[in-house]
């Protein structure tokens, strides 16, 4: 698993940047474009990359799993789908097994 803090420095080490302050100011100036573009957009496409989209789960009615009498009510709720380019998807390899 790879955390915020190994992203910035992998994206100083791969820009050089010797800052570690500015390259966590980029990373969170992109991630918080990101989601501003997903509050106005449901749909963000980064050409050879992916597909970003905002969906919505259904309102339905499930089984407490504590007491298989009571039913909870569950109200609907977004969520980001990444969907993966197919361009990138092979040239990670993934896939292929």
């Amino acid at each position: 698993m790879t955390t915020k803090q190994d992203l910035v420095m992998f994206y100083s080490e791969f820009n050089k940047i010797k800052d570690f302050d500015l390259a966590e100011e980029k990373i969170d100036r992109f991630i918080n474009t990101l989601k501003a573009a997903l509050k106005e957009n449901e749909r963000i496409v980064f050409r050879g990359f992916g597909v970003f989209e905002v969906k919505e789960t259904t309102e339905r009615m499930i089984v407490d799993p504590k007491d298989s009498t009571n039913i909870i009510h569950a109200k609907p709720r977004k969520y980001i789908k990444f969907k993966i380019s197919k361009n990138l998807q092979d040239s990670l390899c993934l896939g292929e097994e």
